[in-house]
């Protein structure tokens, strides 16, 4: 085994140990998400930021004429709504923010209570119901993150996965918000037959992670992964797929940051270089084929891992504003059955 990798292998263990939740996609072997810093850029995204813009021809899937980013929040801190939704707002941008149900309207020092699992965001203040609602009414997208982002969704019993996914919808539903995405606290449980089933019963989508691309038809991505030809949920073996509709693959921004020790300057680049990522995918004339799906926690200037400041957030929505890109929520996914991929609706 070679030093980088050694290096690699003693750090995942190092943010297992230290970052509950982390999702360690850090491996000894290279893969296509693997920066170690901002000079060494991986081949598979390489992209000229300057490159025309994707045209359309029309018809679901083919009505955009920008590049595309989806802007994801994860936790429902309260920091998404005093910080990052006024940038949204300055540049008409929408996003998706993932709520934990029984969170909303606590404080930091109820966050810090012996009931809430030990993660990122215990001891962090919660957005309100009035928050939530608010950033529903004005055409965010409001998905479920479940009733307690607990860790072991793959060992609960049948009724306690009611209440935490089905339960999570419910309780949006109750508070005026109805919704059809889910996304799995800690990764955990996008793999199994029995989790993803229950999430298939009260959800039309759910999200997981953690790659810089989403591939719309879930057949570009790296062979460690997936060898996949199209989105369907279950494999010929009966598992569950890599990428599917019940697993639309984000990128974490704050995992690069932790996992690579990126300063400002090199996490710009690597945002710039995921974002960009889809020009060698999308071709003009043909159907959108890779989006970047960014997920965020905390916006605030805390320096806590999971944080993103409020002014380096600002420069990463210019950058994407000047750049063309055209930021929307996860509600204009469709799923096609016949073709057994993604596409947008038409805008």
């Amino acid at each position: 085994m070679s030093r980088t990798a050694v290096v690699l292998t003693a750090l995942t263990l190092i943010l297992a140990v230290f970052l509950p939740g982390t999702m360690l996609l850090v491996t000894a072997e290279p893969t296509v998400h693997r920066v170690p810093n901002s000079k060494a850029i991986s081949q598979n995204f390489i992209t000229n930021t300057n490159s025309g813009s994707f045209s359309s021809n029309g018809g679901v899937g083919r009505g955009f004429s920008t590049r595309i980013a989806l802007i994801n929040f994860d936790d429902g801190y309260k920091s998404q709504f005093t910080n990052a939704k006024p940038v949204l707002d300055k540049y008409g941008f929408k996003a998706t923010f993932f709520i934990v149900c029984n969170f909303v309207g606590k404080s930091a020092k109820q966050m810090n209570s012996t009931s809430i699992v030990n993660f990122a965001g215990k001891g962090v203040e919660q957005m309100t119901w009035t928050d939530v609602l608010a950033l529903y009414k004005q055409g965010e997208m409001i998905g479920s993150h479940t009733m307690n982002h607990l860790r072991n969704m793959t060992n609960m019993s049948d009724s306690e996965l009611n209440y935490e996914i089905g339960g999570s919808k419910q309780c949006l539903v109750n508070h005026g918000i109805p919704t059809t995405t889910f996304a799995y606290p800690f990764e955990n449980g996008k793999d199994n037959v029995t989790v993803v089933k229950k999430v298939s019963q009260d959800y039309t989508y759910a999200r997981s992670g953690n790659y810089p691309l989403m591939f719309l038809s879930c057949d570009h991505f790296s062979k460690k992964y997936s060898r996949q030809a199209d989105c369907r949920t279950y494999l010929p073996s009966g598992k569950i797929s890599y990428a599917n509709r019940y697993s639309i693959v984000g990128w974490s921004h704050d995992y690069d940051r932790i996992a690579y020790f990126y300063n400002d300057k090199q996490m710009l680049n690597r945002f710039i270089q995921v974002v960009s990522g889809q020009d060698k995918y999308n071709r003009p004339g043909q159907s959108l084929d890779a989006i970047p799906i960014i997920v965020y926690h905390r916006i605030d200037n805390s320096g806590a891992q999971y944080s993103t400041t409020v002014s380096f957030f600002a420069e990463e929505m210019k950058y994407l504003h000047d750049n063309g890109f055209k930021v929307i929520n996860m509600a204009a996914l469709v799923y096609n059955n016949v073709t057994n991929s993604l596409n947008f609706k038409n805008s």
